[in-house]
């Protein structure tokens, strides 16, 4: 778990997307490794003083701004359903953790079976750059390889050998392998496969998968729970993020230069923190995003607007209605942290990894937005009920859409000698 609370209705040590600086992804990015390597070692005096930022603590409430809030009860949000877990649903996050735990076996290879090898690609009877890989663990069917590659492996045990044979795909990335024939010389070292979930199996691996079951029928309950526990968050995460950004919207916020300069140093700082736990520096960052420090720094600006307000606002609630770091509201935080990850979180080790100034701080943020759930009025729908909703909105704007009649305005008109005014055609609107 990471601390990156940019978003106020999730909690701050939950692992949270920082994309909405505005950063292209590395995906997206045609810059390449030695790019990235000559960026590195550019000095640039602005980005040095991005990498010394210090983050000034958070103003108290009263050097925040000016905030003027309705009534939270005329609020409506619109959420999707809640999602309810079904057997369907559990199959497949019980699959999901079989596969995760794959184990040796000494049966041939199949598909969706993992595979470690050795190989050495040959072209003509030749070693190629980059034909070569030792103790490689390679899924069967995933696609990894070249076409023909994975197929050739199902069948084979440990300790089996085989040369394979391939073409290389016209378009691939390598020019000088491009639609060539090559020969691999396969090693299998072992292969892994998916365990049958049986009670003998959860009793082995319950402690290692952190599950409480003893059997079959006790774990698919567990994982239904655990499953349930998580919608259940996501719905109120969804309510609560909803609320809260039509609480901005209708409400009269100021935002001090204090609260400001805070917000942006926020965002800019833990922008970077999570580059540099990726081993980026800021230069390989803009590098990789196609951006400089001022496009940077404006984005970021605009991202802490929205951010300083969220923080005012919950603020100001807790304030308003004396929300604080009890030991039910840091329960609760526990409680929706084990339903977000799947699995129970420890409040002790909680506080001992980020300190408990940082555990109370968001205990008190999610009572805030508790409350605020509780108080305004939720509406579910599906997207195919806003499609249609929109879909008829747009029919109804264009069927009121005003429209101009236009006859012809004769170029010269004549005025009677008795001064009286003349008929002339004029634009008409229904």
């Amino acid at each position: 778990m990471k601390k990156r609370n940019l978003v106020i209705a999730a909690a701050a040590i939950m692992a949270l997307s920082l994309a909405a600086c505005g950063s292209k992804s590395t995906s997206e990015s045609a810059a390449t490794e030695s790019d990235v390597a000559s960026a590195s070692e550019v000095e640039d005096p602005e980005i040095k003083k991005l990498e010394e930022m210090t983050v000034p603590d958070m103003p108290k409430l009263k050097d925040m701004g000016m905030i003027k809030m309705g009534k939270l009860e005329d609020l409506t949000v619109e959420v999707s359903p809640k999602i309810t877990a079904d057997d369907e649903m559990v199959n497949k996050q019980i699959d999901y953790i079989l596969k995760g735990n794959k184990e040796e076996t000494d049966a041939a290879a199949k598909t969706g079976d993992v595979v470690n090898i050795n190989y050495v690609g040959k072209i003509d009877g030749k070693e190629f750059d980059g034909g070569t890989g030792n103790n490689y663990d390679l899924e069967l069917g995933s696609g990894s390889f070249i076409p023909g590659f994975e197929d050739q492996l199902v069948g084979l045990k440990k300790g089996e050998k085989k040369t394979i044979q391939v073409t290389f795909p016209k378009d691939y990335q390598k020019e000088d392998l491009k639609g060539k024939a090559a020969t691999f010389d396969v090693t299998i070292n072992k292969v892994q496969a998916v365990p049958e979930l049986t009670d003998e199996w959860i009793k082995k691996n319950a402690e290692k998968i952190g599950s409480k079951a003893t059997d079959v029928a006790s774990f698919r309950e567990e994982q239904k729970n655990l499953l349930q526990a998580r919608f259940d968050a996501q719905y109120q995460g969804e309510i609560q993020q909803a609320a809260i950004e039509k609480i901005i919207s209708s409400a009269e916020i100021g935002i001090s230069d204090e609260m400001k300069n805070y917000a942006e140093a926020y965002v800019i700082s833990s922008e970077i923190k999570q580059m540099k736990q990726y081993g980026y520096s800021v230069a390989d960052m803009l590098k990789l995003s196609g951006t400089d420090v001022k496009q940077f720094k404006e984005d970021a600006a605009s991202v802490a607007a929205n951010y300083a307000k969220q923080r005012f606002v919950v603020a100001y609630l807790a304030d308003e209605q004396n929300i604080t770091a009890t030991d039910e509201n840091i329960d609760a935080l526990i409680k929706t942290l084990s339903a977000t990850y799947g699995q129970e979180v420890n409040k002790v080790q909680l506080i001992e990894q980020y300190g408990g100034d940082v555990v109370k701080e968001d205990a008190v943020n999610q009572a805030v937005l508790r409350y605020i759930a509780s108080k305004v009025k939720v509406v579910e729908k599906t997207a195919e009920e806003k499609a249609a909703e929109e879909s008829k909105a747009a029919e109804s704007t264009e069927a009121e859409t005003e429209t101009v009649e236009e006859t012809t305005v004769p170029e010269t008109v004549e005025v009677p000698a008795d001064g009286a005014k003349a008929n002339a055609t004029v634009k008409k609107v229904k």
